[in-house]
């Protein structure tokens, strides 16, 4: 299990003016390739692993299928997975050729509805656009919200606009990135990445909801023998629950004529808020493990 931390945060490589300027261009084409270079750059990184770590290549297929490894993103990276799933200009020729032979599965760990390009706006909570939240205050209150626990939508309910409204509420427990000292909290939490790359969140859903679409109902054209998982922590921030609905949505979407749908499954992790793996870290190392193997 190798982990890495996405550009822009602290101790990896930072975005430059220009880079970060071309979130905010209104031009969808100049933000649209952003997007695909952050999905770039990690598939450059599974490449690089890959041919100088000695990864075997895949081989056979089902219960016999061995080798090879599967790419795990959290949150907004899912973004970047699905700009690789979801646009062949992404990888281009060279990675097009070289990626198949090794990855084998992608999995969006808890990821928020607007990986998809989708939201709701319903007067649910989001400490980034709280007006009653002073700006200096904003960072601590969205860092204390994404690792809070709430109350799930219970099992056999459909995920609705109404059954948020109705269950979603704060359960009473410490959120996750309070529970432990100020120094690791210091150390963990990067404040200033919302006033910059997560920009991203901001870029034209019409981008998202493309990569998307392609992702899940035209598998053949980019990695056509991956397959995508998503892990939904059940008592995560209401943005992942919707999530989860929408990606009910895009597998049950039936796909243009001569389009082959996408192998896709989820995995409901129950009592699990967005930080599950620093609450329960041993559990999540089995459930990767679980999950990561060929099935």
């Amino acid at each position: 299990m190798i982990t890495i931390n996405c550009r822009d945060y602290r101790g990896s490589s930072p975005y430059t003016a220009e880079e970060l300027a071309e979130l905010h261009n209104p031009d969808i084409e100049v933000a649209a390739s952003t997007v695909r270079r952050w999905g770039r750059e990690i598939a450059l990184f599974l490449a690089y692993v890959c041919q100088t770590m000695g990864i075997p290549a895949t081989t056979g297929k089902g219960a016999k299928e061995d080798g090879g490894l599967v790419l795990v993103t959290w949150s907004l990276s899912g973004i970047a997975a699905l700009s690789i799933l979801g646009d062949p200009r992404t990888l281009g020729n060279g990675l097009a050729n070289t990626l198949p032979q090794y990855l084998r599965k992608v999995i969006l760990y808890d990821p928020p509805c607007i990986v998809y390009g989708y939201t709701l706006d319903v007067g649910l909570p989001f400490p980034l656009t709280d007006p009653s939240i002073p700006p200096e205050k904003i960072p601590d209150a969205f860092v204390d919200w994404a690792s809070s626990y709430f109350a799930p939508v219970p099992e056999g309910v459909p995920i609705t606009v109404e059954a948020l409204l109705k269950y979603h509420m704060y359960l009473p427990c410490a959120p996750t990135l309070r529970t432990v000292s100020p120094e690791e909290r210091e150390r963990t939490v990067d404040r200033e990445i919302g006033t910059r790359s997560l920009a991203v969140m901001g870029t034209d859903m019409a981008i998202r909801q493309r990569h998307a679409r392609c992702a899940f109902s035209d598998a053949d054209a980019v990695l056509p023998n991956v397959e995508l998982l998503v892990f939904w922590c059940d008592q995560s921030v209401w943005f992942n629950t919707w999530g989860a609905k929408v990606f009910g949505d895009l597998v049950s979407e039936a796909p243009s004529e001569g389009k082959r749908k996408r192998a896709a499954s989820i995995f409901r992790i129950r009592g699990a808020n967005h930080c599950i793996h620093c609450d329960e870290p041993e559990k999540m190392v089995r459930l990767f493990a679980e999950h990561c193997r060929p099935s």
